[in-house]
């Protein structure tokens, strides 16, 4: 009998010791990006006119029920993730369907275009709204369209 419950004690204590390793795992890991789908975009677009110019164009269609103006400081779209994040911003949507358009700048030596030729891994593009967290006035990003993947993106002639 003793030996039942010494082999009870033993398990419960291990079985507690699993789940607070999972707690601190998942205290640990990187705050994942909230996400929300306010906006489904479209027929996306992504070219460089040069080695430090990146264009995006998409069409974009608010979600059912979701109302103007979004509720953000900010709206981003984001070419090129995973590999590479580069964000700019977007005029404020006036319309609940339309095409937006942004031009972004690249920092010289930011990006390694070469490097940027595999279609399994690049290029993912999707809205961003910023958020200002008011009681610890820092920002954060939420997610707010659905994710289209595109090729990497060439030269313009």
């Amino acid at each position: 009998m003793r030996t039942h419950r010494r082999c009870y004690a033993a398990s419960w204590a291990r079985g507690v010791l699993i789940c607070l390793f999972a707690l601190a795992v998942a205290a640990c890991a990187p705050e994942k990006e909230q996400s929300k789908a306010l906006v489904k975009i479209a027929n996306v677009k992504v070219w460089r006119s040069d080695d430090s110019t990146l264009k995006v164009f998409l069409d974009y269609d608010l979600e059912m029920g979701v109302r103007l103006p979004l509720p953000y400081q900010e709206i981003l779209v984001s070419p090129l993730e995973p590999q590479l994040k580069l964000v700019g911003a977007l005029e404020p949507f006036l319309l609940s369907v339309g095409s937006v358009g942004v031009t972004l700048p690249v920092p010289e030596g930011a990006v390694q275009w070469d490097q940027l030729q595999d279609k399994d891994t690049c290029c993912i593009v999707s809205l961003k709204g910023v958020v200002e967290d008011a009681k610890t006035k820092t920002t954060r990003y939420e997610r707010i369209s659905n994710e289209v993947r595109v090729l990497p993106p060439q030269v313009a002639e």
